[in-house]
């Protein structure tokens, strides 16, 4: 499978149906689920995912591509990466997944750093942003820690898995990145 690009530790690449048994398993993690839109991910959850990806291209507007993130060594799915492609291609919103087991290993930080890195230069988008549920200190951590400028505080804006929630909204233009 050809990638979309490689770093250090890392292959980022489409998604494949063999990549989906373990796809469902760290989906299904509580702490993975907590700050998701699912609960309980199944099997054709996956399948419905897949058939939706599969003729998907890479930078195509008004879409969601999950990117598979890969550790090269032995090709171990870790996690993904989703970029939602709008305004007419100028923009990208970001957002990550990991499998418990492969954070805090500066996984997710090498993949985004790839992604901004493409996004900006190959694909010259003109600025990305990323919403995070207020509570996921790990995700607004990780995206100040990127360079993401926090741009709002939105107070009880979302009515989610049963209670209200704050979420945080991030940007980074293409003139602040490094």
């Amino acid at each position: 499978m050809e990638s979309l690009l490689t770093t250090p530790r890392l292959t980022l690449r489409k998604f494949t149906r063999a990549d989906l048994p373990v796809f469902i398993q760290y989906r299904n993690q509580p702490e993975v689920a907590r700050y998701q839109s699912w609960d309980n991910y199944s099997a054709a959850d996956a399948d419905a995912f897949y058939l939706q990806q599969a003729p998907l291209e890479f930078n195509t507007d008004e879409s969601w591509f999950q990117v598979a993130v890969v550790r090269s060594e032995d090709q171990r799915l870790l996690g993904d990466v989703a970029v939602h492609f709008f305004d007419d291609g100028l923009q990208a919103e970001l957002g990550m997944t990991f499998d418990e087991r492969h954070q805090r290993q500066g996984f997710a930080f090498e993949s985004l750093s790839g992604v901004i890195e493409l996004l900006f230069t190959t694909f010259d988008k003109h600025r990305l942003v990323a919403t995070v549920d207020a509570r996921n200190e790990a995700a607004a951590g990780l995206l100040e820690k990127l360079g993401f400028r926090r741009e709002a505080h939105f107070r009880q804006n979302i009515f989610f898995k049963g209670e209200w929630g704050d979420e945080y909204a991030y940007g980074l233009l293409r003139s602040e990145w490094k």
